[in-house]
């Protein structure tokens, strides 16, 4: 009887339980360990948790808000291996606004600065932002060990504006994600691709900053497109007067 009850408080503290059934298409071949980062937002700052498992069943089970997000990251024992990164949601219901989406999990791998997103993901716009801007670096940095430990530094060898713009191009929309990338453009004078982009971002909101009214305007202006680019200029006149 002590040994029944004893089994029955373990299988009901998180870690002890089995595997979650969101964790199902989550890689175990050749896995040394997973890590896992739980990120809860909140309107004043937010709080971030990292550990590290040896199995999914020993993954937390408390249930993710609606805001909040956990990242696992396999760690192969064959670095050959493409990076992969399990992003597990928990959506708010936008026609209730109250009633939650079951948990969703997004796969997404990285290889050779190349990212692929698993098709017909369901994930907020704002998470999704999030959660390439913590797994991407701007910078190449080289991967080099550590004499002292004897370990590697984990550097992902990606360049985020790419990364921004092949996700846009799936099919997500984002303005945080449109901006950056239609300013890149914009910055580096190809201004047929900063249309494009500034095209995208005042076809989602026009509730902008000024300087984006001016920028899509003299973009405008300079791949030959005279009318609107005026109009658009003198938008931003108005909105500065």
């Amino acid at each position: 009887m002590v040994f029944i009850t004893l089994l029955s408080m373990l299988n009901s503290y998180p870690g002890f339980s089995q595997m979650r059934t969101v964790y199902k298409d989550i890689e175990t071949k050749n896995v040394l360990y997973y890590k896992v980062e739980e990120i809860v937002n909140m309107v004043f700052g937010g709080t971030t948790t990292r550990y590290t498992v040896s199995d999914l069943s020993l993954i937390s089970k408390i249930e993710l808000g609606p805001e909040n997000i956990r990242i696992i990251t396999p760690v192969y024992k064959d670095e050959r291996y493409k990076k992969k990164y399990y992003i597990e949601t928990k959506n708010l219901d936008k026609k209730t606004e109250k009633n939650r989406e079951p948990t969703s999990l997004l796969e997404i791998a990285i290889e050779s600065g190349e990212i692929e997103i698993s098709q017909n993901a369901e994930i907020e716009q704002s998470k999704l932002a999030l959660v390439i801007g913590k797994i991407t670096k701007t910078e190449v940095v080289p991967v080099v060990e550590n004499e002292s430990k004897g370990e590697k530094q984990d550097y992902i060898l990606v360049n985020v504006v790419h990364v921004y713009e092949r996700v846009l191009e799936k099919g997500y929309k984002s303005a945080f994600m449109f901006q950056k990338v239609a300013d890149h453009y914009y910055f580096k004078d190809q201004m047929e691709k900063a249309v494009k982009w500034y095209e995208e971002l005042f076809a989602l909101t026009n509730d902008l900053d000024p300087m984006y009214y001016y920028r899509f305007g003299n973009a405008l202006l300079k791949t030959g497109n005279t009318d609107r680019g005026n109009a658009i200029i003198e938008k931003f006149n108005q909105l500065g007067e």
